[in-house]
């Protein structure tokens, strides 16, 4: 993981966006799948639209297959979960094999836009942490209105986890240099092997958060109410464009469903 947490450096349209465009697109992509979480033949259109996002931003290879790894899991679990509640509700398609669920129509559209309630807005926080640096991410806290330490804070808790992921991964490696077992197949033994590992974490991380803490002191952080920025965001005629289109294309799907449409009702029933 990178210094700057999710944030992956590139030249594209999306990166030279305002983070506070990004921050509109989450919000929209939010809402929309909020409203079309019972439809996953609707919701299926925002989940489309984010993964193009992420073609235009140009992010890893890597990023894209996590995020279909992931989402095939979850999305599985999601369908067979709603589909049970489903079982005897609208049009009955097929049974799944070796848990004999039913499967309808009805338990598809809810258990497919469920799934898509969760994943969508996860795919579109990672484009916004992906595509903004966090040095922006304060910058956005202040043009909000919001004191400049909530963004410092925000900022200082990626920061953290990237952090205590790496000392983890060391103190395992440490650990496992001294003979002392780490992992095991036993669920029970593998939280007791985890002793080990998190009181030297805590530790460490107990020692960052003082030295930290001098340092900021140090300073003066927090002494004036007011900051000043080396690079300051600016609102500019791209900002206003994309944000209509974002507006435009999310509230035109959440109103698509609120008047009743579905794009289940597309497909031939000889499919």
């Amino acid at each position: 993981m990178s210094e700057l947490g999710l944030y992956v450096d590139r030249k594209s349209p999306i990166h030279s966006l305002d983070p506070r465009v990004k921050i509109l697109w989450f919000a929209m992509v939010l809402f929309s799948s909020i409203v079309c979480q019972f439809d996953g033949s609707v919701s299926i259109l925002i989940f489309f639209s984010l993964l193009i996002g992420m073609i235009i931003a140009k992010l890893p290879l890597m990023r894209f297959l996590l995020t279909f790894l992931y989402s095939s899991i979850f999305f599985l679990v999601a369908v067979l979960m709603w589909a049970s509640y489903y079982q005897n509700t609208g049009e009955y398609l097929f049974t799944f094999p070796l848990t004999g669920i039913r499967i309808t129509n009805v338990g598809l559209l809810v258990g497919t836009g469920k799934f898509f309630l969760i994943v969508n807005p996860v795919i579109a926080m990672s484009i916004l942490l992906s595509t903004v640096k966090p040095y922006d991410l304060v910058q956005v806290s202040s043009k909000l209105g919001l004191p400049y330490k909530a963004g410092f804070m925000f900022l200082l808790s990626l920061r953290m986890l990237t952090l205590a992921i790496a000392e983890i991964r060391n103190i395992m490696d440490v650990q496992k240099a001294r003979g002392i077992e780490v992992d095991s197949k036993n669920p029970l033994k593998r939280v007791s092997n985890m002793i080990p590992i998190f009181i030297p974490l805590i530790i460490r991380i107990m020692s960052l958060a003082w030295e930290l803490s001098i340092t900021l002191m140090v300073r003066g952080f927090g002494y004036s109410r007011a900051r000043s920025y080396a690079f300051p965001i600016q609102w500019g005629r791209k900002d206003t464009l994309a944000s209509i289109l974002i507006i435009a294309i999310y509230a035109s799907i959440a109103v698509y469903k609120l008047m009743g449409f579905s794009l289940y009702s597309l497909i031939p029933r000889s499919l």
